[in-house]
């Protein structure tokens, strides 16, 4: 910009020889012209300012982990200037590292027109994608003077985790002895003689207890009433939202650990279990969610879910008290799955002095080096369950030098390389 500023002054300096050596309407009307240019193009950043406005939308509500998703970047200009020199700045985040990245863009700004500029992003882990505008940098045509607006235009896209592929794990609904529970399958019958689940025509074998007399009687034929089987309601999810460390590492056990709910959700829905969700709430105590039992709750709860940053320091201590008040009351839950993204003796130490520790079962994230350390899983105690966060086919021999490569220093958010730009319609 100086350098422009530089080559005009010497342009003047031109004119003003050739006014001084040939006297004339030319040459004056050349150094008038020179010398009133620059305050045209003053007028026409000065008026780009106070006419430009900026916006950033989003096509997809959600998105998937490694999906392609766009932001669009829309600058309006009311007014009948232009630039062709014009750059945006933009700094975008992911709630799971914290850590913000910057992006700038060049673009022209047209005049009377709304400009679209469409950002490709994906993301390698859940959480919410954040984007910001923080500042708009435009140029008069010849560079002569330059102009800056502050903006904090925002948008965010929530981005969820994909599912991944769960060890072998009983997901059947277990009845209730005491037949207290109130939620029934709609698919198979059970032994439960509080709701009828169907009826049939008696069958050799049938319990003569279980024959409908009334309906027997105005049918004159037998019928078997056949019983309903109760859902347990009391399977607990709990995700351990604790940093376990620097970044990326901390994101990426935490996504691995989102995952894996992610597919015990859907696993649970499917085979109608009905379940409740928990969360830490810094400053509050564990809240627990009213009973899911579709597929669409469950999406539902896992949008709100990765909403959630991960806890800070100072706050892990009360996480680790306000599960022993969640968890210490005898029969409160029939089954619990605490989901950790890293296994920790604090957790276990935890579990081991609660009353039925049998009824929880722990999802841990951890490398194949890790693994080896677990605690065994035994007939009195919590189940164990290592969630792997690299190929598990590896074999023995290389998992531990592949332990080193889990975590690479690179942005765990990238942005493609594709940028493309289109006109809007014209303001009236």
């Amino acid at each position: 910009m100086i350098r422009n500023k530089l080559l005009y002054a010497a342009l003047i300096a031109a004119m003003l020889l050739f006014w001084v050596l040939y006297r004339g309407k030319l040459s004056q009307e050349l150094l008038i012209f020179v010398l009133i240019f620059p305050l045209f193009l003053l007028i026409s950043v000065v008026r780009i300012r106070h006419a430009l406005s900026a916006a950033i939308t989003h096509g997809n509500k959600q998105a998937r982990k490694g999906e392609t998703y766009q932001w669009i970047l829309q600058l309006t200009n009311r007014s009948i200037f232009s630039s062709a020199n014009a750059t945006a700045d933009l700094e975008f985040s992911n709630s799971l590292d914290g850590a913000v990245r910057k992006l700038r863009v060049s673009l022209p700004i047209m005049p009377r027109n709304t400009q679209r500029i469409r950002l490709n992003f994906h993301s390698a882990t859940c959480g919410v994608m954040r984007l910001r505008i923080t500042r708009v940098d435009f140029y008069d045509p010849l560079r002569l003077f330059h102009r800056k607006i502050r903006m904090n235009a925002s948008d965010a896209v929530v981005i969820l985790p994909c599912p991944i592929e769960m060890p072998p794990v009983c997901w059947e609904p277990q009845p209730r002895p005491d037949a207290d529970s109130s939620e029934f399958s709609k698919v198979r019958a059970g032994d439960d003689p509080s709701e009828i689940f169907d009826l049939h025509l008696y069958r050799e074998g049938d319990p003569i207890s279980r024959i409908h007399w009334k309906l027997s009687s105005k049918l004159d034929t037998l019928m078997v009433k056949e019983y309903s089987l109760p859902l347990s309601a009391e399977c607990v999810l709990l995700p351990d939202f604790r940093q376990t460390g620097g970044q990326p590492e901390s994101a990426l056990r935490i996504d691995r650990m989102l995952s894996c709910m992610t597919t015990a959700s859907s696993m649970l829905a499917q085979r109608e279990v009905s379940f409740r969700t928990a969360m830490f709430r810094p400053g509050y105590s564990i809240g627990i969610s009213d009973p899911l039992k579709t597929q669409e709750e469950a999406v539902s709860w896992m949008h709100a879910l990765v909403q959630n940053e991960p806890l800070p320091a100072e706050e892990q201590d009360a996480f680790l008290t306000a599960l022993a008040e969640l968890l210490g009351g005898t029969g409160q839950h029939d089954r619990v799955l605490l989901f950790l993204p890293k296994a920790d003796p604090q957790v276990t130490e935890l579990l081991l002095s609660l009353p039925n520790p049998e009824r929880i079962t722990v999802f841990a994230v951890c490398t194949p080096a890790e693994a080896k350390d677990l605690p065994e899983n035994e007939e009195d105690s919590f189940s164990i369950i290592p969630v792997l966060l690299n190929d598990p086919q590896l074999s023995d021999d290389d998992r531990d030098e592949d332990d080193a490569e889990l975590f690479p220093d690179d942005d765990i958010t990238e942005l493609t390389a594709d940028l493309t730009a289109e006109g809007g319609d014209d303001d009236a």
